[in-house]
């Protein structure tokens, strides 16, 4: 059994790789155990049943997400923790082509088509120029013209559809139609969901050779058509008081998220946890009773019990912050 008195350093924990028929090998600039095929996505922190995260290294070594949860919750997550598994999901992301058009349900929905006890509010921090994305219906856009779209294979003319450049932040509530498009690499910080309602497929087949589901049923009683303005958001870059800068970027009901440019700087544990993303490069994530060495493209979670942290870098870093709410 894990004590809380465990938890005073900056976890790491070993990839979850999956294969998807949209995948590519990009990752492997930074991470050397990608199996073989398309991978399209490295679940960094996950406590999900199909990519579990195990801690990699130091005296918790081999201790799955699941198992720090179940001794000791609170402790991990912080104040905000009411029971069940960990808030968040963590992804790399690696689209060598289109993802399905899908959507997430809410809370509710997800109770509701009995999902799990949550939706799945999700947010994309893009990694370098040249991908593509969907996101959102445009406006006018009602069930009946998406049915339409559907039957007549034009859905992808319905949705907007932005050319995505590094570091533009896209925040997609439940609900949102939406898909990722060829050339996207990114960073993915969601509710802890694995629950996807396809709705269009571009009309290919899976790895077996086979059309994949879809749940068209399931997802128009999830999308939620609106008028809304879509495409890129986050507020600008400011000084941090711990040092370089910071870029708000999503501060929700789940989780906020901020982009970090700096050689040193530091963050609150506040009554939660961090998760804190090395983008680029290197350094060494410390806590008042431990410290992890950071590589870049790796997640790294910090206990809520483990206190404040900073980040020594040896060189200039970029990397993202995000806390459950």
């Amino acid at each position: 059994m894990v004590s809380a008195a465990a938890l005073v350093a900056p976890l790491s924990f070993k990839p979850c790789y999956q294969n998807v028929v949209w995948g590519g090998r990009r990752m492997e600039q930074w991470r050397d155990d990608l199996p073989d095929g398309p991978v399209g996505e490295s679940w960094d922190i996950s406590q999900q049943e199909r990519g579990m995260s195990v801690v990699d290294q130091g005296p918790l070594s081999g201790t799955s997400l699941a198992q720090l949860m179940s001794d000791c919750g609170a402790d991990l997550v912080g104040a905000s923790y009411d029971g069940g598994d960990f808030p968040l999901l963590v992804k790399m992301i690696d689209a060598n082509d289109r993802l399905s058009v899908q959507v997430h349900p809410d809370d509710e929905l997800a109770v509701q088509f009995d999902k799990g006890p949550r939706g799945k509010t999700e947010c994309w921090f893009m990694l370098g120029d040249g991908g593509e994305l969907f996101q959102g219906t445009k406006a006018g856009v009602d069930a009946a013209a998406f049915e339409g779209g559907l039957a007549d294979g034009s859905v992808p003319e319905l949705l907007n559809r932005f050319d995505t450049s590094d570091g533009d932040f896209f925040f997609l509530p439940a609900r949102t139609v939406h898909a990722l498009g060829t050339g996207s690499l990114l960073y993915e910080v969601q509710q802890s969901s694995d629950c996807t309602f396809r709705v269009y497929d571009w009309g290919r087949v899976g790895l077996d050779g086979k059309p994949r589901e879809t749940h068209v049923a399931e997802s128009m009683a999830t999308i939620q058509f609106s008028d809304q303005e879509w495409g890129p958001s986050g507020g600008a870059a400011v000084d941090h008081p711990q040092g370089g800068s910071v870029r708000p970027l999503a501060d929700c009901a789940y989780f906020s998220v901020e982009e970090r440019r700096a050689r040193s700087t530091g963050g609150s544990a506040a009554g939660a946890c961090s998760i804190v993303i090395l983008l680029e490069g290197a350094g060494t994530l410390r806590t008042a009773a431990g410290a992890v060495s950071m590589a870049p493209m790796r997640s790294y979670l910090v206990p809520a019990c483990a206190g404040d942290w900073t980040l020594d870098g040896t060189e200039d870093c970029r990397l993202l912050v995000a806390q459950p709410r």
